[in-house]
């Protein structure tokens, strides 16, 4: 599809200036700044599992069945981070102390994903093969947790001790949960040989997840995790020949697990000071 080519394209693109820019941060020095703008680029595996149901008149013939399929999965984000204790100005907050766990705010843009997926078909004929393509545009907000932070208690609870060489080792890492929500650009392609359904789809898309990030310099982080993306359920025409003459409906679970380089290439002091 030359759609997709194009949106694999744009991706590819993206990647690359990320790894230009990764090669500049490894060189950069350390940051002193509250909040800092950074970019991303990213690969993983997306995995669509598809429950569909359908019927067609007359007949009738009915379609059912549940699918998975794999695809790779290229994304790239910008966004800002800031100190949770710094989002707002700190008079807002009274007296309340908030920790200065970094927030991120990020738009991302993820595609090259790409389903092929087999449904039966009532009455021995033969099955409905269906091709999904699937690109989104999300924003999203991540809290990243210390690992020294997660591993203050169990030291504490374990009377484990200073253990310097231990909380040296989790100083660069941190555990990240968030959400997003965004929309979705679905190209659906299905064919039996007398039944057809396409159509271009776009909709709201959401999705959860949670990882680790490990800091590689003041300015470059790596971070691996999953994530759960949601894209509603899809109601498209079934045609024989030129007439519509029944429905079919997908719905779709995607799971995914992707690693990421981040890299921060702008910094400034809190607005709030």
């Amino acid at each position: 599809m030359k759609g997709g080519k194009a949106v694999q394209s744009i991706f590819q693109g993206n990647l690359f200036a990320v790894v230009a820019i990764v090669a500049v941060g490894l060189c950069a020095g350390q940051s002193a700044a509250d909040w800092d703008v950074y970019v991303s680029g990213g690969l993983g595996i997306s995995t669509a599992i598809v429950d569909t149901d359908g019927i067609n008149q007359p007949g009738p013939v009915l379609l059912n069945g549940e699918d998975d399929d794999a695809s790779p999965l290229i994304d790239g984000a910008f966004g800002l981070r800031i100190p949770m204790n710094e989002i707002v100005p700190r008079e807002w907050l009274n007296d309340v102390r908030l920790p200065d766990w970094p927030v991120r705010f990020e738009f991302e843009a993820a595609g090259l994903r790409e389903f092929e997926l087999v449904t039966d078909q009532s009455g021995g004929t033969t099955s409905f093969f269906t091709e999904w393509t699937a690109t989104t545009l999300f924003f999203n907000s991540w809290l990243d947790i210390p690992l020294t932070e997660i591993w203050r208690p169990v030291q504490f609870l374990g009377g484990l001790g200073r253990q310097p060489r231990v909380r040296q080792w989790l100083d660069p890492g941190s555990f990240y949960v968030g959400s997003g929500v965004g929309f979705s650009y679905l190209e659906i392609d299905g064919t039996s040989n007398t039944l057809t359904a396409s159509d271009e789809i776009y909709g709201f898309a959401w999705n959860v997840g949670t990882g680790f990030n490990y800091a590689l310099t003041e300015k470059v982080e790596l971070s691996a995790g999953y994530r759960f993306v949601g894209l509603g359920e899809q109601d498209l025409d079934l045609f024989n020949g030129p007439a519509a003459t029944g429905e079919i409906t997908y719905t779709p679970e995607v799971h995914e697990f992707r690693v990421q380089v981040r890299v921060e290439v702008y910094e400034f002091l809190s607005p709030w000071r």
